[in-house]
């Protein structure tokens, strides 16, 4: 018998990211404590010497897990569970109208060969929490396999571990709240927003056990769209669907920055969602992979068609005037434009120039054909700032860029729309993971100094309101 209402993160992905990307570092603080606790009520000592990576006055959580270890992810989780209940507890009765209810069931570390089970497993080996963490409403219990935290520990950061927890905390506010009669994209989605609110208390220095780091964050968004995800093409009304790495790195930032109450309002079957099914015998891209992704050659044809015929129709409004760029192979040609990276663009001859077509068939062949169509988004982005009067060394030019590539991608979505490109499902999870994975030391794109955080935010504020979210007019 499987007892109702047991909502898990999500089935891991296989991880990639963006060649020549730096690597994720190994950022895991290792911890030690007991296991004993009230949730919120933790009282750091501030004459403590922080760890390096911890606000000052922290002291090791002694929040009860079951079966829990005295240190690796378990600590963190300590940490994790006493911040994240705490500051839920701190916003719910404005957002909510009444008190947050503790969870009566408790929380349980689960690894193999133990012989350990939480009351909502039917048995030690039951794989409900294989490689994967969930809230059990039944019990109103949280489980979590740790050799998954742990790896998420070693190969993203302590912010990954911990936005886990609250994404599954986020699940019990839905239970409270009776909010978890909804499809499973929106039940998970909005469990995402509610992590993403924690975060950002995290931002905002108001937690004992984390202190914000911008570089953990970009690895955690990273995670969620790597990690999590349902897989491209599933059934966006599937009762076990997570959602599209857009849709899920969409919703903690969200939570991130408009806080609980957006949480509470914005999610339900109006939202837009990008995950969706591949439709049988219609593609039209020249695809050879059975789904939907173009050859590179009809790629790189798709891509001038789609951002030429998009500014085309869109300038006018703008009050300015679209001049194709022209496309360069192997250099611009103009001793002013010496950009190190594969795509740019040259304002002095209005081109867009690809300096290396075997890196950017590589982006195309390991990550997909809307990766390297976003990578040339970056580009006539900045043509496009440029057409307007604006100088493409702007600080504003790589949001305002990468704004205008997810209006573009916004206006690929039906098949009805007028610029001759429509979007296969995961093409969004193609973007996410191209705009998250290129750090300052990639050699594909010029990231503008930005954080990958901001870089998605400005992507998703196109996606979401079109150009004009991007701060542009002629």
């Amino acid at each position: 018998m499987r007892f109702p209402h047991v909502i898990t993160l999500g089935a891991a992905r296989p991880r990639t990211g963006l060649r020549a990307a730096v690597a994720l570092a190994a950022c895991a603080v290792l911890l030690t404590g007991c296991a004993s606790g009230i949730a919120g009520l933790a009282s750091p000592d501030p004459e403590a010497v922080a760890p390096e990576g911890k606000p000052v006055g922290y002291t090791p959580s002694t929040f009860q897990i079951s079966f829990a270890k005295d240190d690796g992810a378990d600590q963190i989780a300590r940490d994790a569970l006493d911040d994240v209940l705490g500051y839920y507890s701190s916003f719910y009765p404005e957002v909510f109208g009444h008190e947050f209810k503790p969870l009566q069931g408790g929380f349980y570390s689960i690894a193999p060969g133990e012989g350990n089970k939480s009351n909502c497993m039917e048995n030690p080996d039951d794989p409900i929490v294989k490689n994967n963490a969930f809230y059990c409403s039944f019990k109103d219990e949280v489980a979590y396999w740790r050799p998954l935290l742990d790896r998420y520990a070693s190969e993203y950061s302590d912010m990954q571990v911990a936005l886990v927890l609250a994404h599954e905390l986020g699940h019990a506010i839905q239970a409270r709240e009776g909010m978890m009669n909804v499809r499973s994209i929106v039940a998970e989605t909005q469990a995402d927003c509610f992590a993403g609110t924690w975060a950002r208390s995290v931002a905002d220095g108001k937690d004992p056990h984390f202190k914000y780091n911008p570089a953990h964050m970009d690895q955690t968004l990273l995670a969620w769209a790597q990690e999590l995800p349902s897989e491209v093409g599933s059934d966006p009304n599937d009762p076990k669907q997570h959602g599209s790495a857009f849709d899920r790195v969409s919703a903690l930032q969200e939570g991130y920055e408009q806080g609980p109450e957006a949480c509470r309002d914005n999610f339900n079957d109006g939202r837009l969602f990008t995950s969706a099914q591949f439709t049988p015998g219609v593609d039209g891209t020249g695809s050879d992979d059975g789904q939907g992704n173009a050859t590179y050659d009809n790629a790189l044809t798709l891509a001038q068609k789609a951002f030429n015929n998009f500014y085309t129709a869109t300038f006018p409004d703008l009050n300015g005037t679209w001049t194709t760029p022209k496309l360069i192979f192997g250099g611009s040609g103009d001793p002013s434009c010496t950009s190190p990276e594969t795509v740019s663009y040259c304002p002095a001859n209005n081109s867009v120039v690809i300096s290396n077509e075997d890196e950017l068939r590589t982006v195309h062949g390991d990550y997909g054909d809307f990766a390297m169509m976003t990578a040339m988004g970056l580009a006539y982005g900045r043509a496009a700032i440029v057409e307007l009067g604006f100088s493409a060394d702007d600080p504003n030019a790589t949001p305002a860029a990468s704004c205008l590539t997810g209006a573009v991608a916004s206006g690929l979505i039906n098949s009805g729309n007028p610029y001759g490109v429509v979007l296969s499902p995961g093409d969004f999870d193609e973007a996410t993971v191209m705009l998250l994975s290129a750090d300052a030391g990639n050699t594909v794109v010029d990231t503008g100094g930005l954080s990958a955080f901001d870089r998605m935010d400005a992507f998703r504020s196109g996606v979401n309101g079109g150009v004009g979210n991007c701060g542009i007019s002629g």
